[in-house]
């Protein structure tokens, strides 16, 4: 069993990026049926939010490049929607040396540990009733960052377990503009 440290995760808005047509961009069941998470299984849903609109943008823009496409490229209905979401709770720390030491992750993560472990993890510590997972974006990781020190609201992700939140995420708004992924 892995270990974990929690943090109190009570920065507002998180930021998450669903595609235009979503008419409730807060239901993570869907998740459910992505084998590839990070954070979850067919098992249990998240939430995947951001905790920064750059990280949301350096998320979308790591999608369209393992995919391929451009912006310009996508129909309207598959068009990236920034919505800003209320939420805080005790999540795992996997964002700070000290909570990616206590998962025995090597200090350096996210290089070298793959889905398969950090699902592994995120199973064991939904089953022990945590409410979701702060970790270091993947996506920020892949552009060659790898200083994480400070605040994580620059290069952070959150996962919400929704089973297990003490407090529902909320919707604040939906931005209809795209401003936050043509400029860093």
């Amino acid at each position: 069993m892995s270990g974990f440290l929690t943090v109190q995760h009570a920065h507002s808005p998180v930021y998450r990026v669903v595609r235009r047509t979503w008419k409730d961009p807060l239901d993570a069941s869907f998740s459910r049926n992505r084998p590839g998470n990070r954070w979850n299984t067919a098992e249990f849903p998240a939430l995947y939010c951001c905790c920064h609109p750059g990280v949301a943008r350096a998320v979308v823009l790591d999608v369209f490049r393992l995919a391929g496409v451009e912006l310009a490229d996508l129909q309207p209905a598959a068009m990236p929607q920034l919505v800003e979401v209320s939420w805080g709770g005790e999540v795992v720390d996997v964002a700070s040396t000290e909570g990616v030491a206590a998962t025995g992750f090597p200090l350096d993560y996210p290089k070298a540990v793959s889905k398969s472990q950090t699902r592994r993890s995120a199973h064991e510590w939904y089953a022990r009733g945590a409410e979701g997972v702060v970790c270091r974006s993947a996506s920020i990781a892949r552009t060659g960052f790898a200083t994480w020190t400070g605040t994580h609201i620059r290069w952070g992700e959150i996962a919400i377990f929704i089973q297990n939140a003490k407090r529902r995420p909320r919707l604040v708004r939906r931005r209809r503009d795209l401003e936050w992924v043509s400029k860093p």
